[in-house]
């Protein structure tokens, strides 16, 4: 994600914020056509207005990763943040503490070699994976027992469901946890993309 070019970042600035194409150009004073050109790697913005998208996104920015870490771990339900790129655990519950107590003290290392399960399934999953670093798959829900091979945490049948954001250019994963009942299969049960949940 480090070598995500202008026209990648505008994208996934403007879906993450729900403008439509046409506004951003007007914002711009360009043709929508142009803004799908520059979103699509066909063409890039000049000089000036590459710095007007820039400075645009950065004055739009908060920083939701420190905010949704620290909302997220004065929770007592099971939830974690990872940055995809690695699969870097950043903040975790004090309910996923009480669940996985080994896992939630690994916070910053990357665990994507240890991945099992359904989420090795995704990872390896070249169409998936892209489409979420893309912006264009929000939420995945699926059923598990484990998601890393780590000796110590206790397997448990759980559902988990992941929301995808940006923080920049970043791809974050906010995912909870509960429980579910015993004869649920395993499996992914639901992929949302972003265009089918802007429609509603």
């Amino acid at each position: 994600m480090n070598d995500v070019g202008i026209g990648t970042k505008l994208r996934i600035w403007r879906r993450s914020n729900g403008i439509k194409q046409d506004a951003m150009a007007a914002a711009l004073g360009v043709t929508q056509a142009t803004v799908s050109r520059w979103e699509n790697g066909r063409d890039i913005p000049s000089i000036e207005i590459s710095r007007r998208i820039t400075d645009l996104i950065a004055t739009q920015i908060r920083d939701e990763l420190a905010i949704e870490s620290r909302f997220v771990e004065r929770l007592s339900s099971v939830q974690a943040i990872f940055d995809i790129d690695g699969i870097r655990l950043q903040a975790a519950s004090s309910g996923c503490v009480r669940a996985w107590p080994l896992f939630s003290r690994l916070a910053g290392r990357a665990f994507e070699s240890r991945m099992i399960g359904e989420s090795r399934i995704i990872l390896d999953d070249v169409e998936t994976r892209n489409s979420v670093v893309k912006g264009d798959i929000a939420i995945i829900v699926g059923i598990s027992t484990r998601h890393l091979d780590l000796a110590g945490d206790v397997p448990f049948k759980h559902r988990w469901i992941s929301r995808f954001w940006f923080h920049g250019h970043r791809v974050f994963a906010t995912l909870a946890y509960e429980p579910c009942d015993a004869d649920t299969p395993v499996g992914i049960e639901q992929v949302f993309h972003l265009e089918d949940i802007a429609k509603r």
